[in-house]
């Protein structure tokens, strides 16, 4: 027997459905975003203090917030003969950050995907919400 008959009444019903959990899931995509680009600035303010303590130079910021679109960052050449116990916290924080810009380019285009596939449209979530029976008085028995 087909699972999305036992599931659903209709296609419509499904489609519907499918919509509403690529929304939610959207919306908790971008959430994840913003809070690891909030985690990447923090870190490139944190190299920058670094290398100011340490008579250098200030630029991960400044870096971080001129890109368009966030891009992988790599020590400079400048700061390859720093003492090593700085350059290896600073290398630490590169790698950090790097790590939240490749889960962020992860996650936008798992947002892109989700929104192609299953045309999510927020003008028309609450007939989507409707349709797929997925109001609480839909789902809760009285």
């Amino acid at each position: 027997m087909n699972k999305e008959a036992i599931l659903f009444r209709t296609e419509e019903e499904q489609a519907a459905a499918e919509r509403v959990l690529a929304m939610v899931r959207t919306k908790q995509l971008a959430k994840e975003i913003d809070e690891l680009i909030s985690e990447v600035i923090s870190y490139s303010a944190d190299i920058d203090r670094i290398l100011e303590a340490n008579d250098l130079f200030k630029r991960y910021l400044d870096r971080i917030s001129s890109l368009e679109r966030l891009e992988l960052i790599y020590l400079d050449s400048d700061l390859e003969e720093i003492d090593f116990r700085v350059k290896e916290e600073v290398v630490d924080l590169i790698k950090r950050i790097n790590t939240r810009i490749m889960i962020v380019q992860g996650n936008e285009e798992l947002t892109k995907e989700l929104k192609e596939t299953y045309k999510v449209n927020e003008e028309t979530i609450l007939d989507d919400i409707n349709k797929a029976k997925m109001r609480v008085s839909d789902l809760i028995e009285e």
